[in-house]
């Protein structure tokens, strides 16, 4: 199984190989190229690109080159691109010739000749519909170009989409973010905006650091940029090799919004996953998702999304949240019984009563003619009404047990600030690994505005799962604790200010 990266002059290499075990035996290379590979999208030289291809493929295990199924993740320029609501009246059928309408309105985009799917998520009880779709001519250009190497390409993932499956899982259905994810990788940086849906805008952002440069003031100049646009981001996701190095704290508080390193998400929200690419022996930190986090990305990808691929014309599945149309038929009489019944038995029998009827007949009639007294006998038949049931007291059904509501929030999804506002020196770090047994991930400390707090302040913003949570996490530590409301615009779950009263 091949996963293949293909951006401007780079191509990285994910090969994986299953095990008995169910598990995959992985390897992961890259290859820089002083070329261009692809220009606004499109492939630059079919035999470039082969030449590249051959010269990656030098560097990946032997047991690699027998593979020849490939999942290609390409920039998101080389595709079209749009959302939009999904209608409520809408059906399967219609759905395709919909969206086709829709992408030559708002795209002007020549989508007769090009590979569409899409996929539909729901946040706060709305539907949208994410559309791709890719120009025939670019795929055929590929194809021509992997078919050098005897490779077939069998998916194509736009990688924006590889990113946001890293982290989709943080997410929650009730609440709508603007979430940031930034890669940070031999002082470039570049980045992608999404909301609670996928991609909220195609334009990549890209910057490379100069020597005096510092990349929290920049990350906190664009951010303000795209506020100013109306983009307000709640979270940063931080990826790339040099995202290892920075200190969460001090970087959330420089660039003004909260920042999640990446390596932090995977192993508790993707431990499946994780699973799945570490074989036994190895730590999760061996798993390089921060330099091959848009492969890694496909390969969840794949796994939950089967049906999306851009490498089929109209009318084949899609990734649309719908079934498939099935036929249905009416069940099949049982014909082969009826030959069973005894027909010959009863038209024996109905030839018989007629004969010995007509007899009787003709016989009282000769005797009615005669004068003489003849009666037939009278006989009883059967009575062949429904006997009325004797009716039974009913019986009383036992009420089911009202279900256990499942939590919509888990410990590992709140953001929580603990500020120290107890004058006593490593307090907050006390509180932070207090929280951190209970099970709390995602945990900032700091200082608060002085040290004069007696009261331990708890704000929360008003979520009664999340108050509830918290509430009996510090129970055992502050008696009486001062709970205030937090703004839902804060990007912080939970602020604790830490008083003299917790212990």
């Amino acid at each position: 199984m091949l996963y293949i990266f293909i951006d401007t002059n780079n191509i990285r290499i994910l090969h994986l190989k299953k095990t008995l075990l169910g598990q995959y035996e992985t390897s992961f290379t890259t290859k820089k190229l002083e070329i261009t590979l692809l220009e606004k999208g499109k492939l630059n030289n079919l035999d470039v690109i082969a030449s590249a291809l051959k010269e990656s493929f030098a560097l990946v295990p032997t047991e690699a080159h027998k593979d020849h199924d490939v999942t290609l993740i390409l920039p998101q320029e080389s595709f079209i691109f749009f959302r939009a609501d999904m209608p409520l009246d809408i059906t399967p059928a219609v759905l395709e010739s919909y969206l086709k309408e829709k992408a030559r309105s708002q795209m002007n985009a020549d989508i007769d000749n090009s590979n569409t799917s899409y996929v539909i998520r729901e946040s706060e009880q709305q539907k949208k519909i994410v559309h791709y779709a890719i120009h025939t001519d670019i795929i055929d250009d590929l194809r021509q170009a992997f078919a050098l190497l005897d490779l077939k390409i069998c998916t194509i993932i736009p990688e924006p989409m590889t990113y946001f499956k890293l982290f989709e899982k943080t997410l929650r259905p009730n609440k709508k973010e603007n979430i940031w994810y930034v890669s940070y990788d031999h002082n470039n940086l570049s980045s992608y905006i999404y909301d609670s849906f996928g991609l909220l805008d195609e334009k990549r952002w890209a910057h490379e650091l100069k020597d005096d440069e510092d990349v929290q003031k920049v990350l906190h100049h664009q951010a303000q940029e795209y506020e100013s646009k109306g983009h307000k981001l709640n979270r940063l996701i931080l990826s790339g090799r040099q995202s290892e190095d920075i200190r969460q704290d001090t970087f959330t508080k420089n660039v003004g919004v909260w920042t999640n390193p990446l390596h932090r998400i995977i192993p508790h929200f993707y431990a499946h996953y994780v699973k799945m690419l570490v074989n036994e022996g190895k730590s999760v930190k061996e798993l390089p998702v921060l330099e091959y986090d848009m492969l890694i990305g496909a390969f969840i990808f794949t796994n939950e999304h089967k049906d999306f691929s851009l490498m089929h014309g109209d009318g084949e599945s899609k990734s649309n949240g719908f079934s498939k149309k099935r036929t249905f038929s009416l069940p099949a009489l049982p014909l082969g019984k009826l030959s069973g019944l005894p027909w010959k038995t009863i038209g024996i029998f109905l030839l018989s009563f007629g004969v010995a009827f007509g007899a009787l007949f003709g016989v009282m009639k000769a005797g009615v003619l005669s004068g003489s007294n003849f009666s037939l006998p009278s006989i009883s038949l059967p009575s062949f009404a429904k006997a009325t049931p004797t009716p039974e007291p009913p019986t009383a059904t036992p009420k089911p047990p009202s279900p256990t509501p499942t939590p919509s929030i888990t410990r590992e999804e709140i953001r929580i600030k603990v500020l120290n506002g107890s004058g006593i020196a490593g307090r907050a770090a006390e509180v932070k690994s207090f929280l951190k047994e209970k099970g709390y991930v995602e945990i900032l400390t700091g200082n608060a505005d002085n040290f004069d707090f007696e009261t331990t302040v708890v704000e929360v913003k008003d979520d009664p799962e999340i108050k509830q949570f918290i509430q009996q996490d510090i129970a055992s530590q502050v008696a009486k604790p001062k709970f205030e409301t937090l703004d839902d615009a804060d990007a912080s779950d939970i602020i604790i200010t830490i008083g003299t009263d917790f212990k």
